[in-house]
């Protein structure tokens, strides 16, 4: 028995028989009430809930706006270690929209799976999608502020760069519901302004909510929103200060602006009508441009421009005689009654002196002449002659006071009334004498 059993062939029969009683073991199936019939090799698995993903639609043109079912089952099989592995993200489910252009569409799905795993099949099968057409509007940016900046500053408005147009593409029937486009920039508390500020826009609809899917070229834009003191466009004033120099006239004075920007407190803003600029004359030798800086005088804090120029004339100066010029009394109190004593014509001849252009422009009731009798009683006073003339004139000679003599109104009326009444056919004294016999009567010269 011992030499039968180590024979290499006998040896040989006995592994293989004990192999195919341990594979038998193996394989045997407790279930089956047939000892001999052995379970098989592969599975079948019913994967739930795969979710259904689209691929190759033209985003340029078209929006995938609905699709039914979103996820489907797949029934799959294959042998229990390749299922066992396989994990339910590997499972996947695609549908083709390469082809497919606005509208609703039925469509077959297509299956994406593990090695070694085959599909058995899919329940639905197929999926309906809706596809729209995208469309392009171009909208104006609107940027808010929010908050208030530090307390006397103000808000300008909002600057935007590269541009403040940009361009909204929607599906043309939530195009239609667009309205605006913006942002939104704290400014709470702020003192300087803000530059370079990179800004998300979103698209907003009519009731002033956030549209989701929009897309907007270009998305981000920087934006500078200055913040500067307050302040008020005035118009400028100019006060000749002294006189050219002897000889010399103004024939033309032209500044280069009309009008500043001043800044500072909103109460003395308020207080503001003009600014006063002082040109001195006296520094002014012949023709040219003079710069004039601006005086900033405390509570405002800046002009601008900070400097003007002004580009001014100067001719040889002449003069011009006016003769005959009537003189306005003002002032003169209630029951008063004044007459000029002298000169008793109760005209004024005054000089002129100016450049020879600008004298050339008078003309009748360009130049008045004025005598202020505020505050005078009854009596005779001598009292200076307010002219007043154009920019670049000066009186130079002529009339320059006269004599005036007030009395009560209520007296001279008494002593009228105790005259005897001038013969009847002899003319009433004039108060001004007629001219000297062979004299002619000058009109006045303008």
């Amino acid at each position: 028995m011992d030499k039968w059993l180590n024979h290499p062939t006998i040896a040989k029969f006995v592994a293989l028989a004990l192999g195919i009683l341990m594979w038998a073991v193996v394989h045997y199936d407790p279930d089956n009430s047939a000892p001999n019939n052995v379970a098989s090799l592969y599975d079948t698995k019913v994967i739930e809930g795969v979710t259904v993903q689209p691929f190759g639609l033209d985003e340029r043109n078209f929006v995938l706006i609905g699709m039914e079912p979103l996820k489907v089952n797949l029934t799959v099989r294959g042998t229990k270690s390749d299922l066992k592995v396989a994990q339910t993200k590997d499972y996947r489910i695609r549908v083709d929209l390469r082809t497919v252009g606005e509208g609703q569409h039925t469509l077959t799905l297509e299956e994406n799976l593990p090695k070694g795993i085959t599909s058995v099949s899919i329940s639905p099968s197929t999926v309906v999608v809706s596809i729209e057409a995208l469309q392009t509007k171009e909208f104006e940016v609107a940027i808010q502020t929010k908050g208030n900046p530090a307390k006397g500053y103000k808000v300008g408005t909002p600057i935007l760069k590269p541009g403040n147009r940009v361009h909204v593409t929607l599906p043309k029937s939530q195009l239609a519901e667009a309205e605006s486009v913006g942002a939104t920039i704290e400014i709470d508390g702020e003192k300087e302004t803000i530059k370079n500020k990179s800004v998300k826009l979103v698209v907003y609809d009519k009731q002033g909510k956030p549209m989701e899917g929009a897309t907007i070229d270009p998305a981000v834009l920087e934006v500078e929103v200055p913040i500067t003191n307050p302040f008020k466009t005035v118009p400028l004033q100019f006060k000749m200060v002294g006189r050219v120099q002897s000889g010399l006239g103004v024939a033309s004075f032209k500044p280069d602006v009309e009008q500043v920007t001043v800044y500072g407190p909103q109460d003395a803003l308020d207080k503001i009508e003009f600014i006063e600029v002082e040109v001195p004359l006296g520094d002014v030798r012949n023709s040219g441009k003079v710069s004039v800086p601006l005086k900033v005088t405390p509570p405002l804090i800046e002009i601008s421009p900070a400097t003007i120029d002004i580009q001014i004339e100067v001719l040889l100066s002449t003069t011009r005689k006016l003769e005959g010029l009537p003189i306005e009394l003002i002032g003169l109190g209630e029951g008063l009654l004044a007459k000029i004593v002298d000169p008793e014509t109760g005209k004024a001849d005054i000089t002129i002196q100016g450049a020879p252009q600008t004298l050339d422009r008078l003309r009748p009731g360009d130049v008045d002449v004025i005598v202020d009798l505020s505050g005078r009683g009854p009596g005779v006073y001598t009292l200076p002659l307010v002219v007043s003339l154009e920019r670049f004139m000066e009186q130079v000679g002529g009339t320059s006071s006269i004599v005036v003599e007030i009395v009560d109104e209520a007296a001279q009326e008494t002593t009228t009334e105790g005259e005897e009444p001038p013969e009847e056919g002899v003319p009433e004294e004039s108060e001004t004498p007629p001219p000297e016999s062979g004299g002619e009567t000058q009109e006045p010269a303008v």
